[in-house]
């Protein structure tokens, strides 16, 4: 029953990524997506995912310069490495489905997701208060990421997508251990 609340709570974010505008209807060739495996499911998740990714890649390209924390700076680049390379995973699996490459959450806000005005204080800060800002920015985005992971476990369809959300899943559970130890 959880996963059907969340899988319902996913299509219901990303059909409107929390506005409160009716969604538009976006006709994706069924054909295409078909053939892939994929259903509408499977196609924002990875959307979703991409805007994700991205976001938090633009906080961890901070960290060089403003963090006081070893350690932390050397996660950051480790996560960023692997955003990185899921980015590009992601990508593959939508054009996999012939879905349109455009970003439909571009300009959204959602949760997980590190906002335009949180990254503009998060360039403007350093030291202890940089490494809390960041280390609560990567707590929020590992949780709705994981828990994202799980409804696309749930209502997928497309098994490449799914063993990726698995993947995704697990990493981010990892991440978050792993940075409770960094950043208490």
């Amino acid at each position: 029953m959880r996963s059907m609340v969340y899988a319902c709570a996913l299509v219901l974010l990303l059909a409107g990524c929390g506005s409160t505008a009716p969604a538009p209807v976006v006709a994706v060739s069924p054909p295409a997506v078909a053939e892939a495996g994929a259903i509408s499911t499977d196609v924002a998740w990875t959307q979703l995912m991409i805007a994700l990714d991205q976001r938090m890649l633009a906080a961890l390209e901070l960290a060089p310069q403003r963090t006081a924390n070893q350690a932390l700076e050397t996660f950051a680049a480790d996560v960023a490495r692997r955003h990185e390379a899921e980015v590009v995973r992601l990508r593959e699996l939508l054009q996999a489905t012939g879905a349109p490459e455009t970003n439909p959450h571009e300009g959204h806000d959602m949760p997980g997701m590190i906002t335009k005005e949180n990254l503009e204080l998060l360039a403007g800060k350093s030291g202890a208060a940089f490494d809390t800002m960041l280390a609560d920015s990567l707590r929020a985005h590992f949780e709705q990421c994981r828990m994202l992971a799980g409804s696309e476990q749930s209502a997928g369809a497309d098994p490449s997508v799914k063993a990726l959300a698995a993947s995704v899943e697990t990493t981010r559970q990892a991440d978050l251990d792993r940075l409770s130890t960094l950043v208490p």
